[in-house]
């Protein structure tokens, strides 16, 4: 790969203490497979889930990555969130980036540079500063998830089940090392994009004789697939979702997008999948069991 260490907030995130006077009771940390559209929906989550029925203490938190960071194939999803916990789980530094950080910055060193950097050395800063751009660390945002944690954290992925690139094999190893593992696997059936449109629109009505082609989710365009051309057809926007998108068209009907996806379609991991058996069953059956994450959110 590329790029050794990968979790990086670009500038855009806020230490833990300018935000809570005392410690989460919870934060589920993602690690999501696109880069844009969930971070944007997640983040947004995040910031208003006091009027979704969250607790003030309960949080949500998609792990951070590079915006040139296109690694988003299903073990590449979960290699980031290992990536985290490593790091949580680490005194200082984690010893593969311990490795490559010269011994004469100490871990006294490190921790004095995090806590006021221009309290260290101005020289010394400076070449530290360098070598961390060279070989890709984005340290702040490393402590900040390191120091960023509640009283009963968990830890999960969200995939898509994108039939034209990921095979049920690829998916079910995944998901036999999130349950060894204990992380929590959350899987949208074709794509994310189909969560998203339940927000918007009664599917099963609106496309009644159309599921088939949500399921093989061809490409339409350069920038869209069937599933995510509906969805911009209705909420007008591509990728990215701004927050008055959000507020608009998502925030106030995440319970409706719950309740279809219990009532019309699959939230059940397995049928998601799919299996090897037919062409057709190894594009799974259309749904989501997102519902999963928003129970864990809420019931605490």
């Amino acid at each position: 790969m590329e790029k050794s260490f990968r979790l990086s907030s670009d500038g855009m995130f806020s230490r833990p203490e300018e935000i809570f006077p005392e410690t989460p009771l919870r934060i589920i940390f993602l690690s999501v497979e696109g880069n844009v559209t969930e971070q944007n929906y997640f983040g947004w989550l995040e910031k208003y889930r006091e009027k979704l029925g969250i607790k003030t203490g309960v949080h949500v938190h998609p792990l951070r990555r590079g915006k040139r960071d296109n690694f988003s194939a299903p073990a590449q999803v979960l290699e980031l969130l290992e990536e985290y916990i490593e790091i949580r789980e680490s005194d200082i530094l984690p010893n593969r980036m311990r490795k490559v950080i010269p011994t004469k910055y100490t871990d006294a060193f490190v921790q004095q540079y995090m806590k006021d950097p221009d309290s260290v050395d101005k020289d010394k800063k400076e070449q530290f500063e360098m070598l961390l751009k060279q070989v890709g660390i984005d340290l702040e945002y490393q402590f900040f998830v390191k120091e960023y944690q509640g009283q009963d954290d968990l830890f999960g992925v969200v995939i898509d089940r994108d039939y034209n690139t990921h095979t049920v094999m690829q998916l079910n190893e995944i998901r036999k090392q999130c349950i060894e593992k204990g992380y929590h696997f959350f899987i949208t059936t074709p794509c994310f994009e189909f969560w998203l449109l339940l927000h918007l629109v009664d599917v099963k009505k609106q496309y009644k004789g159309d599921m088939q082609k949500f399921r093989d989710n061809e490409k339409k365009t350069n920038k869209h697939t069937f599933t995510s051309l509906q969805v911009s057809e209705y909420a007008g926007h591509s990728k990215k979702i701004s927050e008055k998108i959000f507020r608009q068209y998502y925030l106030n009907h995440i319970d409706y997008a719950i309740s279809q996806v219990k009532k019309f379609f699959s939230t059940d991991v397995k049928k998601l999948i799919g299996t090897d058996e037919t062409e057709d069953s190894k594009k799974g059956k259309l749904g989501s069991n997102l519902p999963e994450l928003f129970k864990l959110l809420r019931e605490l």
